[in-house]
């Protein structure tokens, strides 16, 4: 065997060698692909055909026939109902007034009784001394005595009820006790207000005047002396009494209807004791009954005698 044969052989074999090498690197590189397409599934999270569920299409989905879970939905918004405003009282031609009650009915009321001769205030406001007049119109007409301006009475008057409005009725406040009087002056049905000073075709009122009917029994407010009186229409008071307590104040009572017999100057009396009664003497004469009362103390000027009028008042918390 020579050495040029043998070459030739190799080179024949190197070639297979090369040749042959190519395929078998490119078959080795499709088995790679293939490996990562078949891999690929799991990588992203598919199974492979093996692990996908199987479906029968005989069996029914396992969620079938079950109701979808409620979906919650949010509130509507709705617009506030409309509010009415309540409609006006009309007007009405019956019905009454009663304590309490305020406005131009009750004005027209007080008006017409003090037409009649009652003095109480024409404020709009049916309060205690509007009451008390209505009490005393009630007698003079033999009608029943309620306080109350009932359709009857108001007939009478030729007053027709429009509408009646409430209002509170401002009562003043009343001391613990009384400062002078032991008694109130009249004892029976009464009304009076704080008039202190209020014009008088005379001058300032220097007292308080307590409405009451003719013939109401007035008393001693406290122990002392009758310092002076006189039985026969004197002057603007007609019929009146001077009473001096042990203190030395003093108490005037004027209009009266008369004055308890036995009684005069110098006659000693205790707190309570009747003195005369109720009129309407004196300057008083075309008006209501009523007593006109002051209180001098130590026999001096004349003091406002209202707040213990209302502290020894018998009606007081009543109405």
């Amino acid at each position: 065997m020579t050495g040029g044969k043998e070459h030739r052989i190799i080179d024949r074999l190197s070639n297979a060698v090369r040749v042959t090498g190519q395929p078998i690197r490119f078959l080795a590189g499709v088995a790679a692909a293939f490996t990562v397409v078949i891999g690929a599934p799991a990588a992203f999270g598919v199974g492979s055909p093996s692990q996908l569920p199987v479906v029968d299409p005989g069996v029914p989905p396992a969620d079938a026939g079950v109701a979808p879970a409620p979906v919650s939905s949010a509130p509507v918004a709705t617009a506030p109902a409309a509010t009415t405003p309540p409609a006006a009282a009309a007007p009405s031609t019956t019905g009454s007034l009663a304590p309490g009650a305020g406005g131009a009915d009750v004005k027209a009321l007080q008006r017409k009784l003090r037409v009649r001769g009652i003095r109480v205030p024409v404020d709009g406001a049916y309060g205690r001394q509007t009451r008390a007049g209505v009490r005393i119109l009630q007698r003079k007409l033999r009608l029943p005595v309620t306080g109350i301006a009932d359709a009857k009475l108001l007939s009478k008057l030729g007053l027709k009820i429009r509408a009646v409005a409430s209002v509170p009725v401002a009562t003043p406040a009343a001391p613990a006790a009384a400062t002078y009087l032991k008694a109130f002056p009249v004892s029976g049905t009464h009304s009076f207000q704080n008039d202190f000073g209020a014009a008088r075709s005379q001058g300032s009122h220097e007292g308080n005047d307590i409405m009451s009917p003719r013939g109401t029994p007035v008393v001693a407010v406290a122990d002392g002396t009758i310092k002076r009186l006189t039985r026969v229409e004197t002057g603007l008071g007609g019929v009146w009494i001077w009473l001096v307590d042990t203190a030395g104040n003093e108490y005037y009572y004027a209009h009266l209807n008369d004055i308890v017999a036995g009684l005069d100057a110098g006659s000693k009396v205790t707190a309570g004791q009747q003195i005369g009664t109720v009129g309407s003497t004196g300057d008083a004469k075309w008006g209501a009954p009523h007593l006109h009362f002051e209180v001098h103390p130590g026999g001096g000027g004349a003091i406002n005698p209202y707040t213990d009028l209302v502290a020894l008042d018998p009606n007081r918390g009543k109405n």
